[in-house]
């Protein structure tokens, strides 16, 4: 791929939109999709952070505000064996399956045949914004997550017991897990409370289990905080470790992702974009991504490079 500047990505990408707008749903369902996913131990890239306002990546204000840029990352690092999959807005998807379908054409992998992926739901509520938490869905509904085949859906609650507007995140998250599970799609549902204490992340993990008329396919993604056997401990719902927005250097990452997953047999790997595709200590995303992998696995994973 690094044949190719970046910045040629974009024409790329334009020539499709153009000319076959529809291309990227066309695309979606010829994917060969992963049987069985939900048995699995996981590894997803989480990259819907762009669309909530939200540019900065290890420790650079501005790392995922060049669209190149952060294309070229996230095929690499989806083109690593252990990862299984992608948490992404419907415009990262569009771009993603035509980037693929190219690199295909010169003779790479297909680095989206069999992952796992993840709509990203709720971005309304911008970061910065007098209304940050009033987190509406502004990007796929559960409808479109079906038609085009993705494999899940995934919703952010932020919970300030100070803050009205919680209680419409609250209404807006109850009736998108509803609308995925009347259509039997997983629900990957990230519970967050401000201040993030463990005491206050035990409670929320109660309410976020108790959200919607059902858990079927109910996962919980949740920060790696301090105590986090007493947070894991608070639900039955299969887990996903979130990295967080400053996740720090990438040995203490893998070190606090060894230490989560030891807090019960339902942690079942990671949903992390920003410590992967922008490191704090400059290390090659394909080179983090290999080690988290590893971690999760419990093999060691080649590198692809």
């Amino acid at each position: 791929m690094d044949r190719l500047k970046r910045e040629d990505w974009v024409s790329i990408i334009l020539e499709q939109r153009l000319r076959n707008p529809g291309r990227p749903r066309e695309l979606a369902a010829r994917r060969k999709r992963r049987d069985r996913w939900q048995q699995e131990k996981l590894v997803i890239l989480a990259v819907d952070h762009p669309a909530r306002r939200e540019t900065g990546g290890g420790g650079d204000p501005w790392a995922m505000a060049d669209r190149g840029e952060l294309l070229h990352r996230i095929a690499s690092v989806l083109m690593q064996s252990g990862i299984d999959g992608l948490l992404a807005t419907p415009d990262l998807f569009d771009e993603l399956f035509l980037l693929n379908e190219w690199v295909m054409e010169q003779g790479g992998p297909d680095f989206l045949e069999g992952k796992v992926l993840v709509g990203s739901m709720n971005r309304g509520g911008l970061a910065g914004t007098s209304f940050e938490l009033d987190d509406f869905v502004t990007a796929y509904p559960a409808a479109e997550i079906e038609r085009m085949g993705l494999d899940a859906g995934k919703l952010l609650l932020r919970l300030d017991p100070k803050d009205r507007d919680c209680a419409r995140t609250l209404a807006y998250c109850n009736d998108a897990l509803n609308a995925l599970a009347d259509r039997g799609l997983p629900q990957f549902l990230e519970p967050l409370s401000i201040p993030r204490k463990p005491d206050e992340m035990v409670r929320l993990v109660g309410v976020a289990s108790g959200l919607g008329r059902t858990t079927e396919g109910r996962w919980l993604k949740l920060p790696m905080t301090a105590q986090f056997r007493r947070v894991a401990r608070a639900t039955t719902c299969p887990i996903v470790l979130l990295g967080g927005g400053k996740p720090g250097r990438t040995e203490e990452l893998v070190e606090d992702v060894k230490r989560c997953l030891e807090a019960g047999p339902h942690v079942r790997g990671l949903m992390i974009g920003r410590g992967v595709l922008f490191p704090e200590d400059g290390e090659a995303p394909e080179s983090v991504a290999a080690r988290l992998a590893e971690a999760v696995h419990g093999q060691p994973v080649k590198e692809v490079v």
